[in-house]
């Protein structure tokens, strides 16, 4: 959702026409808390009655909003590739104390009173920097965040090093043993597998609805960048999908590439359904585990803090 885009009030109008087509909301971007009226959207998120919100960020702008994101999101996403300040404030233009406020604002999410949203921390497996990813996997477990783990992507593809590099396939083996374990982390142990291959895989693009900051359709996909029409003009899903098929053919067959959670993670899921049946095993491992485990929560010493694309995709 980012600036220039909407003001609050019309993107609201385009979640109204999205809510009719959707249970579910991913409010990403780009970065989303940097648009001038998200308190608004978020505020006025409640009443669509959206049966699950996600908000993916970077975490920098995060505090301010705390309040409408208890209030209507279930899912906060934040990124974190390291815990090492030095290095985290080389990725947000060597702004010194960028890295160290995104992990106050990240603790301050996990302190909200009653808080009734889950945390999610996504790290993107980069060559180079897959060493410190453990660290980041600790530190989620250690709070009781789920960690999301994708590769890093040049286009529409995994970085070739990753491809030929054991680091990468050992920490994805390394996340699939703790999956079974029943740590929480996001996936199917399929999705997890791909991931770790890089498998080719038959993808299903219109299991999502994705549209962009201006109420724009993607055809077929986000990652083609092709439109079928505006929601605002033509809210008939069926409709776009004609006018999409005809000005740009059917959906291709692609190559190797999308290995991110929501191209990969609902391809997998419905090409493999019993893979679900596995995740609530998965899960089940880690609940009953827990019952004899002290409940994780954040930590921090006294006195500190534990340390453009599209507006939506309706699923």
């Amino acid at each position: 959702m980012p600036s220039p885009a909407l003001p609050g009030s019309r993107v609201l109008e385009l979640l109204r026409i999205i809510r009719s087509h959707s249970d579910h909301l991913v409010l990403t971007g780009g970065e989303p808390l940097e648009h001038p009226d998200v308190a608004e959207v978020l505020e006025g998120l409640k009443p669509l009655k959206f049966r699950g919100v996600i908000l993916t960020t970077n975490g920098q702008g995060l505090e301010p909003v705390l309040p409408a994101v208890a209030r209507s999101v279930r899912y906060l996403v934040c990124s974190l590739q390291t815990l090492d300040s030095r290095k985290g404030d080389l990725g947000y233009g060597s702004v010194p104390g960028t890295h160290e406020r995104i992990l106050e604002n990240i603790d301050r999410a996990a302190r909200w009173p009653g808080r009734r949203f889950e945390i999610i921390i996504s790290s993107v497996v980069t060559p180079g920097r897959i060493a410190e990813l453990y660290g980041v996997y600790r530190y989620a477990q250690e709070r009781g965040f789920r960690l999301a783990a994708c590769p890093q992507l040049v286009g529409v593809k995994a970085h070739a090093d990753l491809a030929r590099s054991g680091e990468y396939r050992a920490f994805f083996n390394f996340l699939i043993a703790e999956k079974k374990r029943g740590a929480r982390i996001q996936g199917t142990v399929d999705y997890l597998e791909h991931l770790r291959d890089l498998r080719k895989f038959s993808c299903r693009p219109f299991a999502l609805l994705v549209v962009d900051p201006t109420g724009q359709v993607f055809y077929p996909c986000l990652e083609l960048g092709r439109f079928a029409g505006n929601l605002f003009e033509e809210p008939d899903l069926h409709r776009l999908r004609l006018r999409g098929a005809a000005k740009h053919g059917p959906q291709p067959d692609c190559d190797t590439r999308c290995h991110s959670a929501c191209a990969l993670g609902f391809s997998r899921l419905l090409a493999n359904p019993l893979s679900g049946l596995h995740e609530a095993v998965c899960w089940g491992r880690g609940w009953w585990g827990g019952l004899s485990r002290p409940k994780p929560g954040p930590r921090a010493p006294e006195g500190r803090l534990a340390s453009t694309a599209p507006l939506s995709r309706a699923l």
